[in-house]
């Protein structure tokens, strides 16, 4: 790793953090069920923003490399 750190992503709801269990359940609404972003940011109270940057690092979406 070149100096990233893991970031935290918390619910809205409850303030409680995401577990990687619930990345996994992420990855698996969108990327098999087809959900979309909205629906999964609704499904686990979190922005639409964090749940793109999460799944977008989980699937090696990045631009380098």
């Amino acid at each position: 790793m070149t100096g990233r750190t893991a970031r935290k992503y918390f619910r809205k709801d409850n303030k409680k953090p995401v577990t990687d269990e619930d990345i996994y359940h992420m990855l698996m609404l969108h990327k098999y069920q087809r959900k979309s972003l909205s629906e999964i940011a609704r499904k686990f109270s979190l922005d639409v923003s964090d749940v793109r940057t999460i799944i977008g690092r989980r699937t090696g979406g990045s631009c380098c490399g």
